[in-house]
């Protein structure tokens, strides 16, 4: 069995409990805002090829066409440098490579995307603004690190939420908040399974409350009340003032309505 909370009950409790936070806090809930908690409730397992956000972004059937695409992209690599005698036979291995390419299993060619898309936007940040350069980057460091390493730190909050903080303050709109607590929070219930955490690495402390195993009666037992803290809050914090002021509003309604 895992030791890990599913993907869904990641984006459920940590958009949830994000949104809930920042209304309750007094910050207001804003679209965009929105959209990054939900991003950030996942990005932590970017290191994860099979994860929930990389299975989304790079579903099986675009795996499919890509794998397609790059084996006839190194055919025709290969038969171009036949016929052309272009920078042969060196050219014939990297026609092979992208063949090759097609052959690994979704996991490691989801891997390999991560990586070339990293190397791309590396190369167009060199032109076009650091911001592509450091997507680029952090996608190439991402798709060689070990699960639950650097993204499950206290290393990898800090990051992503200084690169949140910095583009609110380009776009004019608070991103930083949201996307910094979702991704914490995803962390917090990841620290809830045996195998847990290690917040501040190389130390090898571990933050671990092993409450459960996904698969097993204690995963669906700790899901369970994770989702159902989360609709309470949501409930509490968006629905309730919204029949409250709908309430004041038909109060308001019948008074004027008596006048006459």
């Amino acid at each position: 069995m895992t030791e890990a909370m599913t993907g869904r009950t990641h984006l459920l409790v940590s958009t949830g409990l994000t949104l809930s936070l920042l209304q309750l806090a007094g910050q207001g809930v804003s679209l965009p805002a929105a959209g990054v908690a939900v991003v950030s409730s996942l990005l932590p397992d970017i290191d994860e090829p099979n994860s929930l956000l990389l299975q989304k972004t790079m579903p099986k059937p675009l795996l499919l066409k890509l794998k397609l695409l790059f084996a006839a992209a190194g055919a025709g690599f290969i038969l171009y440098s036949y016929l052309q005698s272009f920078y042969t036979p060196y050219s014939y291995a990297a026609g092979a490579l992208l063949i090759m390419m097609c052959l690994v299993n979704q996991r490691l060619f989801r891997q390999l995307l991560m990586m070339l898309l990293g190397g791309v936007l590396l190369c167009l940040g060199a032109s076009a603004g650091p911001w592509l350069g450091t997507a680029g980057a952090l996608l190439m460091v991402c798709a060689v690190l070990p699960h639950r390493g650097l993204t499950h730190s206290v290393y990898g909050v800090l990051i992503w939420g200084g690169l949140l903080y910095y583009a609110s303050l380009k776009l004019g709109v608070s991103l930083w908040m949201a996307g910094s607590v979702s991704y914490a929070l995803h962390l917090l219930c990841d620290a809830l399974t045996k195998q847990g955490i290690h917040p501040l690495p190389p130390w090898k402390w571990k933050l671990a409350i092993p409450l459960m195993s996904t698969g097993k009666f204690s995963g669906f037992l700790v899901e369970s009340v994770c989702i159902t803290v989360t609709f309470v809050l949501l409930w509490q914090t968006f629905v309730v003032p919204m029949g409250t002021a709908t309430v004041g509003l038909w109060e308001q309604v019948k008074n004027v309505w008596a006048q006459f």
